[in-house]
């Protein structure tokens, strides 16, 4: 197990030189500004997110690279990594998909202190996160624990997997609606935009548990999420609404 171990940090410590190498080529002064000015304070290269999708498609052609080391390569992106070195990493373990469901919540809890905007934080949730909670129904506690954290890009992971519990199939439109009623009352920006979007995606399959949802808080939601969250309700609900 020792020597499993060691080899897994020394393919992730390899991955980790080719990537950063990687970045740094496809880096774009322009796009980086661009970004800095954007969300103030954010680390970043300036990599477009096509570009480190490619890269990470082409780390993972590397046979001698399993899930482990992509974990590896994430937990050490999350601890002090760029923005872009965090999405690469969540690519990359995107890349061994059965591998995903079996993502234990401590390993994913240890990302989350990385999130510092909402690019990061909703590629991790709808990448990362969903297929590990769609497949654990334990998994769902814990998310919904975050709903009470102080740090907002907490709050929107919560509601970014949310949204993804909706998608690809998975069909979870029940635990969407628990997740997003636990928020309704947020005042972060950031956190009423990740709200109707959750909502909308969940219109698709629940479109009547989403107007009651909304109903409900109808008083107390500002004008514009409920406008946003009841966009894709039938006409005849979204007029009652709004």
């Amino acid at each position: 197990m020792g020597a499993d171990m060691a080899k897994t940090k020394v393919m992730a410590k390899q991955t980790l030189v080719l990537a950063r190498a990687g970045l740094a080529e496809a880096a774009e002064p322009a796009y980086r500004a661009q970004i800095e000015k954007l969300v103030p304070g954010i680390w970043t290269l300036g990599v477009r997110v096509p570009k480190i999708r490619t890269l990470a498609a082409a780390l993972a052609k590397d046979k001698a690279l399993d899930a482990e080391a992509a974990l590896v390569v994430l937990d050490t992106a999350c601890a002090g990594g760029s923005r872009d070195e965090i999405l690469l990493g969540v690519f990359l373990l995107a890349r061994f998909r059965k591998a995903l469901p079996a993502i234990p919540w401590p390993r994913i809890a240890g990302w989350l202190p990385a999130i510092d905007n909402w690019e990061t934080c909703d590629q991790l949730a709808m990448t990362i996160a969903a297929p590990a909670v769609a497949a654990n129904d334990a998994l769902l506690p814990k998310l919904k624990a975050l709903a009470r954290d102080k740090n907002l890009w907490a709050r929107r992971f919560v509601l970014a997997t949310a949204a993804a519990l909706t998608q690809k199939g998975r069909g979870q439109t029940d635990a969407c609606l628990a997740l997003a009623a636990l928020l309704m009352a947020d005042t972060e920006p950031m956190v009423q935009k990740a709200l109707a979007w959750a909502l909308r995606e969940a219109s698709a399959d629940d479109p009547a548990g989403v107007a009651a949802l909304l109903q409900t808080h109808r008083a107390t939601l500002a004008p514009r999420v409920l406008r946003e969250a009841a966009e894709k309700l039938p006409a005849r609900m979204r007029a009652a609404l709004l």
